[in-house]
């Protein structure tokens, strides 16, 4: 409990948000209305180990200094009492610094002392704690300076250097305001500053002006401004440059002795980050699969600054240094892939069960619910991976390796460190590690209940005896007692056999209603590779922890696996929403209901009931009633409860509302409260003729107001009577649509009436135009009484005038224009009432519409009548409201429509408005027709006329529309068609007229004729070709023009079938624009030899006139006789070029195309040869593709054809030879290797081709079986493509191999060859067997030996080194391969290298070349103490020697808390070594966690290292210790410190004195002697008190005895 006591109500306390009260009193604001008063400040529980933090607030009210005090008391305990003092001094200051914080919280200061002394000053110290600061890294805190002067203003001025700066450094603070100053530390060099001074510069000033004409400034104020800049003279326009300037400091005058100095002290430590890591090198130990196997390592900060480090893994990530490629055994089911998180068991078959402690690895699971999920989890990994170390203190981290699949796996972890010296790399460690298949896996989630020493060490182990460390603990969370909670998991059989298991209770024994946990599979069988499913059930029988120990035992396997069952049920989080419930003041006779809410913070459902006996008050005078009185909450849910009280009697009524909730052992509590009272009100309203009616609260009350006129103001009153004793306030309230509500107003419209007092109220009725109050309710509602309902009835009149119409629509009217006839409408208005009638025209006329109405008064039955006239200005729809005012009190409004349209006459085809006549002949007639359109709105009626302007179009028949009379279309839509006639009697040259539209004078054009008479002429330049003599294959051409010389375009086409053989012409066919030339390029060439070939009237046919004629004439020569031979020779596949000389002796160039024959010749396609060029070489190439035989040659021949009608022919003949090696090979391969060369092969021909391989050895001439030459029989190249062929080569021996390798074409017989040459060498090393393995550690290896022969091979095997156990012999199987598993037990550290040799006459010699390397040793596992401080405690290990001999042992400690014998004599081992037992003493001499390492040395047995773990507990409270009054008693205490020590004896109870020596011996025992002096002040009760022995060095230890003193007997 925490209570502060403060009479000046200056102080307050508040939870930081990571304290958890239980309640904490409102010490804020006042306390709400209805919540009860808190007996204390605040409660809360703490749990062992847990801490609360508050902060306590100082908020003075005057210039004073004040006290208070905080009193802590524990429940239960009157020892534990304890007194803050609170000291608080307030002062007033005209410029103060506010929200002073830092960036890190302020070191704790030393602000003890004694109240008496009345020494203690209040800390005003203004500091900012910048923290620790990185290089070149900019920090900013922010502060705010308040001007508390309500008249004067203040100039301030910052005097700061580098590397502070403040912003803003000088500034003015006008009465009354604040201002944020924000300081900035950033600094390129290492630093410190601890409270540094800076000083404010304040004082007060006065301006020159008024104060509120001048603008607040300080030194951040800049001003943007654009100047004009020079330029240049070609510049055209003005150049502008922006400048910022600081706003100039407004004037003003410092006022005399008005200048101080503020001072505020700044600190910060600015440097690089340094570190040291521990380790940069983890080995784990064998680590079975699905287990997390933890090493801890300390990264220490040995710089100046806080370090903040990011662990992660290096980018290649960890690497499996050896596979073997199995997650699991094959023979395991699929099922265990989906294994959940669980511990493994492995047993080597020569342990039995009984050393399971030795045999099970102290290792935690983490194994994820899928193996996919498994697999993407890092096998390595560092807690915690990110965070800060403080400057000077150490961070231990846990590296973890959770392996899920066999295999040694390497990986490097590296710390990201960002504020290191440049350059420097942050720390780097190696981790590495190898995981083992397990032969019983539970897939069961680790538990720290023991491991975080969250057990009450108190609590005892399976029947009686110390609980074993590797006890696996499942834990269950239960809500509620005798609630039944199961859990289940699976244990999985890894192994390839069929095994059994049993549970065993190790509980005693105890009554069935007491027992808590049950198995309900307590044996079973497990098949190879599959799953069981354990399940447990608890069942709680009282609140808190509930511990069951159990065994699972595998007969067949020797294993037992002690299980602790560990069951925690808590009270179920079922809570009201408040506890306390006031219904405040109640009318008797009314009921109220209010909902309250149960809270289930649970996650399942809890069902409640209220008891009966709870809903009575005190004497049963007064009940409530609660719905629903029994029920189920729902899990996470609130539940509604509605509470109901109709209170019967004056006065208070108290309940104490009782609910019992299943499985919570006390039930909820809620406290009702309410008051009844009595009310008594009368309400009257009084008409404007003083007649006065009473409302009635129970029936609806009517208002009359009867006929009403227009505009007519009529009121009612309303009085409120209070006959009661308490005073109540009123409201009234209008309901019903808004439009009626607005003729009625209420005033006042709420208020209060005191007791036996009266108020009045005010309605008016003023209705504006008609209207009707149906629907209308006004409601006077009395607070916390009865509610007054009126309804009204009114009738409103206005005079009866009638209008002919109220609505006028002119329809569509064309736009109007001057002289246009406008129309115009008629509104009559009669007065059928039996007076006289004033009417008046509110509207003014527009441009678009004209009302002629002065305004008059009509009698009764008179008629008037009003014109109405139409404008319509534009397209556009019109609508207006004319209002006509009668008696100038309501209004009558005619609503006019009219709609603006435009002429709109279109044509609908041709589209594009433009008739197209075409090109006509002469005496052609075209008739087009027009189809035109009305549009518009309105009817319309017009003519159309042709206004031509050429003489040729005038005449009569030529151009004419039909008809030409008027013509008369309907509105919207209406069509007719219009013919117009073209008939040329002459050429006409291309015209364009228009077709005009005319309609009230109004003349427009409509659409557009366009047209033409054109005539055609068509002629050749020539009409005869004579092409001379030409040589046969040869050609010659000549050119002919056609012209155009008409108006028309037209198409021509020559009959080209009538040109064949002989003769070709182009273009063939085309179009020939008026004016236009076409040339044409006839060409001979002649078909057979001939002397006259003469081709007459050839067609050409014109489009629309004759056809041209063409007579064309030649002749053709024979081919003169062969010029010469050209002989080629090369080997097939290559190239043979010569070359053709070619004279062109023309003053025309030549484009020639030669006719080659032949396959294998080519040259090029075209020659061009320019006007009179001589000797210009032709060149031709033979490439054959097949070779030629002796008696048959390939022959071919070339013929060029020039455009003269001769020619030239040659002869061609070539000879193709064999083809020459396409390459030779040489490759040095050593044995027992294979190795593969790619030969390539090309396929010349533009078809795939099959080539058969023919490998000839040509050396050594019998090739033995141990050696091998492989290839494919075929090989298939695509046409024109290279492809490799593959010929594999291995010999066992060594030798030189010399081949020849032809592809043939067996069916063309063309082949190519390759010269390949293999050197057999010895070979190398086969493998590096590298076997690391710590000191006495045997570990083996194997190396993979294969025979490829067909008969077995045996092997002689000699290793020279000590420490490697071979067989002398060693048989491999014929064709395949085994396995050569050989042990390496080191006895000394260090790395060492040998050679492993095979030796076989078939297959010679096999080297293996053996990396041995023999670490240190592990370490032991470790040993972990607890106890208090002043206590010791013994813990007995055990550790294996392999001395073959008897031998001494030397036992050695770095830490005096733990202590063993000196040394050990152990007799020989055998050859599996065996265990010796060490005792380890810890006594430790001051608190925390103390760390050692016992070293065990031998020169035969080697090194042994056992890490020791202790942790000191602070000494618990003795007592209490009973003193008689007027007597003594003796205490024993201790120095448990290495050195001599002062210590410190309080007691807090001024009647109790104690007497000790200051100072004591290092581990001496004295005794303090403690007196009590009883005195009549207690009042013969007993008194309680704690004596507290401190030590100032003692690291805060203290020794609490609980004192208890006895009065005297009367």
């Amino acid at each position: 409990m925490i209570d502060l006591l403060d009479e000046g109500g200056v102080f307050f306390l508040k939870a930081r948000p990571t304290t958890h009260c239980i309640y904490q009193a409102a010490g804020m604001e006042e306390d709400s209305p209805g919540e009860e008063r808190k007996p204390h400040t605040a409660s809360l529980v703490l749990h062992h180990g847990e801490l609360a933090e508050f902060d306590v607030l100082f908020k003075p009210t005057l210039a004073q200094r004040l006290e208070g005090k905080i009193h802590l008391s524990v429940v239960d305990n009157p020892y534990e009492e304890t007194n803050i003092q609170l000291v608080g001094e307030g002062y007033e200051d005209d410029f103060t610094l506010e929200n002073i914080h830092g960036l890190v919280a302020d070191s704790k200061e030393n602000t003890e002392g004694y109240m008496e002394e009345d020494i203690i000053e209040a800390a005003r110290v203004d500091h900012i704690q910048f923290g620790d600061c990185h290089i070149g890294t900019p920090y900013t805190v922010t502060f705010t300076i308040t001007n508390r002067n309500r008249v004067e203003s203040m100039r301030f001025e910052w005097l700061a250097g580098t590397p502070f700066h403040f912003s803003p450094q000088v500034g003015h603070l006008h009465a009354g305001c604040a201002k944020d100053i924000t300081v900035t530390l950033k600094s390129d060099v290492v630093v410190a500053f601890k409270m540094h001074l800076v000083k404010c510069k304040v004082a007060r000033i006065a301006f020159q002006l008024p104060p509120e004409q001048v603008t607040d400034w300080d030194d951040r104020l800049r001003t943007v401004k654009w100047v004009d800049a020079t330029r240049g003279p070609a510049a055209t326009w003005p150049v502008k440059k922006k400048v910022i300037e600081t706003d100039p400091e407004p004037a003003h005058t410092v006022l005399e002795k008005s200048s101080r100095e503020v001072e505020l002290h700044l600190s910060a430590v600015v440097d690089y980050a340094e570190f040291k890591l521990d380790t940069d090198m983890i080995q784990f130990k064998e680590t079975l699969l699905f287990q997390t196997r933890m090493f801890t390592f300390q990264l220490s900060n040995t710089g100046n600054v806080a370090l903040e480090y990011t662990w992660m893994a290096a980018v290649e990530e960890e690497r499996a240094v050896s596979l073997t490629g199995e997650l699991l055994p094959p023979s395991l089911d699929g099922d265990f892939l989906s294994s959940i998180s669980g511990a493994s068991v492995k047993l080597q078959a020569s342990r039995c069960s009984s050393q399971l402690g030795h045999t099970l690895e102290q290792v935690s699971s983490s194994l994820s619910s899928s193996l996919n999920a498994v697999s993407a989890s890092p096998l390595f990994s560092v807690e915690p991976c990110s965070g800060s170390i403080p400057a000077g203190k150490e961070q231990l981290f846990q590296m973890k390796f959770s392996p899920v699949y066999v295999g040694d796996f390497e990986s490097c972890m590296l710390c990201s460190i960002p504020n290191l010296k440049p350059n420097q790399k942050g720390p780097e460690v190696v981790v590495k590690g190898r995981s083992l298949m397990p032969n019983c896996h539970f897939e069961l989630e680790d538990s720290d209940y023991i491991t975080a020493k969250r057990r009450n060490p108190e609590l005892q182990g399976p029947k009686g005896v110390t609980l074993d460390l590797n006890t696996r603990v499942i834990e269950f969370a239960a809500i509620g007692v005798c609630s039944r909670n199961s859990r289940t998991f699976m244990v999985m059989n890894p192994t390839s056999s069929a095994y059994s298991f049993q549970w065993t209770c190790q509980d005693p024994e105890a009554p069935p209603e007491e027992v808590a946990f049950f198995c309900l599979t307590e044996r079973g069988q497990i098949q190879p590779g599959k799953k069981a499913e354990m399940k447990f059930e608890f069942i709680p029988r009282h609140l808190d922890i509930t511990e069951s120990f159990w065994v699972f035992t595998i007969p067949e396997q020797s294993v037992s696996v002690p299980f602790l069952l560990v069951g925690n049920a808590t009270d179920p989080l079922v809570t009201l929403d408040r506890s306390h419930l006031n219904f405040q003041l109640l009318l008797i006779g009314h009921e109220v209901h209010q909902t309250i809410y149960l809270i289930n913070s649970e996650k399942e459902a809890f069902s409640f009931a209220f008891r009966e006996s709870s809903l009575f008050s005190e004497g049963c005078s007064a009940s409530v009633k609660v719905e629903p009185l029994q029920g189920s909450i729902t899990p996470l849910s609130r539940f509604p409860v509605r509470v109901f009280f109709t209170p019967a009697l004056e006065g208070e009524a108290v309940f104490n509302l009782k609910c019992d909730v299943k499985r919570k052992t006390q039930p909820l509590s809620l406290n009702i409260k309410a008051t009844g009272y009595s009310m008594n009100v009368s309400v009257r309203c009084e008409d404007g003729d003083g007649c006065v009616t009473e409302l009635s609260a129970q029936e609806t009350n009517v208002i009359d107001f009867k006929e009403v006129q227009l505009n007519e103001n009529v009121k009612r009153i309303f009085s409120i009577c209070n006959n009661g004793k308490f005073s109540f306030t009123f409201s009234w309230e209008l309901s019903g649509p808004t439009a009626r509500k607005q003729v009625l107003t209420i005033t006042p419209q709420t208020g209060a009436v005191q007791a036996e007092g009266k108020a009045e109220t005010q309605l008016a009725f003023h209705p504006q135009k008609m209207c009707s109050l149906k629907d209308v309710e006004l409601m006077l509602q009395i607070s916390k009484g009865p509610t007054f309902t009126c309804v009204f009835l009114a009738t409103v009149v206005v005079p009866t005038v009638h209008f002919s119409t109220t609505r006028l629509n002119f329809g569509a009217c064309f736009i109007y224009h001057a002289g246009m006839p406008p129309p115009q409408q008629t509104l009559a208005i009669t007065n059928k009432a039996d007076k006289d009638v004033s009417l008046n025209c509110l509207f003014t006329s527009t441009a678009h519409l004209e009302v002629d109405f002065p305004g008059c008064v009509l009698l009764p039955g008179g008629t008037v009548e009003v014109p109405i006239t139409f404008y319509p200005r534009e397209v556009a729809s019109y609508h207006e409201l004319i209002p006509f005012e009668i008696n100038g009190l309501c209004q009558k409004t005619v609503e006019v429509q009219g709609k603006g349209t435009e002429m709109k006459v279109d044509v609908v085809e041709p589209q594009g408005k433009v008739v197209k006549l075409g090109a006509l002949s002469i005496g052609q007639t075209v008739k087009k027709i027009v189809t035109i359109a009305n549009n518009s709105a309105a009817p319309l009626t017009f003519k159309l006329s042709l206004m031509s302007t050429m003489p040729e179009l005038q005449e009569v028949g030529v151009l004419c529309l039909n008809p030409s009379n008027e013509l008369s279309l309907k509105p919207k839509g209406d069509t007719c068609k219009v013919e117009v006639t073209f008939s040329p009697k002459h050429r006409i040259q291309p015209f364009t007229e228009e077709v005009m539209l005319e309609c009230n004078g109004l003349v427009r054009s409509l659409f557009m004729v366009q047209g033409s008479c054109q005539g055609i002429h068509v002629s050749l330049d020539q009409d005869h070709l004579s092409f001379g003599a030409v040589v046969q294959q040869s050609y010659t051409s000549q050119r002919i023009i056609m012209q155009n010389m008409g108006d028309i375009g037209v198409r021509f086409k020559w009959d080209i079938e009538s040109f064949k053989p002989d003769f070709s012409i182009s273009p063939t066919k085309g179009y020939i624009s008026p004016g236009m030339d076409v040339p044409f390029i006839v060409t001979f060439r002649p078909s057979k030899l001939s002397h006259a070939i003469q081709y007459e009237g050839l067609q050409c046919f014109i489009q629309g006139s004759k056809p041209l004629r063409l007579t064309l004439a030649g002749c053709c020569m024979e081919t003169p006789v062969t010029k010469e031979t050209l002989t080629f020779t090369c080997d097939v596949r290559e190239k043979h070029s010569q070359t053709i000389l070619l004279s062109n002796p023309s003053n025309e160039a030549w484009t020639v195309q030669p006719v080659i024959e032949g396959e294998h010749w080519k040259g090029p396609e075209f020659f061009h040869l320019e006007a009179n060029q001589q000797n210009k070489p032709y060149k031709i190439t033979y490439k054959p593709l097949t070779m030629s035989s002796e008696n048959k040659k390939h022959q071919g021949s070339i013929f060029f054809p020039l455009p003269d009608g001769t020619g030239l022919y040659y002869l061609l003949q070539g000879t193709a030879e064999a083809p020459k090696c396409s390459g030779s090979i040489f490759r040095q391969v050593p044995c027992r290797t294979s190795y593969t060369e790619l030969i390539p092969v090309s396929n010349w021909l533009n078809r795939p081709q099959r080539f058969l391989v023919v490998v000839d050895i040509l050396k050594p001439e019998n090739l033995e079986s141990r050696s091998l030459l492989q290839g494919l029989e075929y090989i298939d190249v695509p046409g024109s493509a290279k492809k490799d062929y593959k010929l594999t080569f291995l010999s066992y021996k060594e030798g030189v191999f010399n081949t020849m390798v032809t592809f043939l074409n067996e069916v063309t017989e063309e082949y190519l060859f390759y010269m390949v040459t293999f050197k057999a060498t010895p070979s190398g090393p086969i493998s590096t067997v590298e076997i690391t393995t710590a000191v006495r550690q045997r570990v083996s290896s194997t190396v993979k030996v294969d025979n490829p022969l067909p008969v077995p091979v045996t092997f002689a095997i000699d290793c020279k080194v000590p420490d490697i156990n071979v067989p002398p012999h060693f048989t491999v199987p014929a064709e395949s391969e085994a396995d050569l598993v050989f042990e390496y037990q080191p006895t000394k550290m260090g790395e060492s290298t040998g050679h492993l040799v095979l030796q076989s006459s078939d297959l010679g010699s096999f080297y293996y070349n053996l990396h041995l390397k023999a670490t240190t040793s592990r370490p032991e596992k470790p040993l972990y103490f607890c106890t208090m401080l002043g206590s010791s405690q013994t813990i007995t290990t055990k550790i294996m020697n392999y001395a073959r001999q008897k031998t001494d042992y030397l036992l050695q400690t770095n830490c005096a808390d733990f202590q063993t014998e000196k040394t050990i004599s152990v007799a020989p081992a055998g050859p599996r070594g065996s265990e010796v037992s060490v005792e380890v003493t810890y006594e430790p001499c001051q608190l925390g966690e103390a760390r050692a390492t016992l070293q065990l040395s031998s020169p035969l047995g080697g090194e042994y290292s056992i890490p020791l773990f202790g942790l000191a507990l602070p000494p618990k409270p003795q007592g209490p210790f009973l003193i008689k009054a007027g007597g003594t008693t003796s205490i024993p205490f201790k120095n448990v410190f290495l050195q001599p020590t002062a210590f410190q004896y309080t007691v807090e109870h001024p009647a109790f004195t104690v007497r000790a020596p200051d100072s004591l011996r290092a581990k001496k025992t004295t005794f303090i002697t403690v007196s009590f002096q009883g005195g009549p002040a207690s009042g013969g009760a007993p008194v309680t008190s704690k004596m507290v022995v401190s030590c100032p060095g003692g690291a805060g230890v203290s020794w609490v005895y609980y004192l208890r003193g006895l009065p005297p007997h009367k």
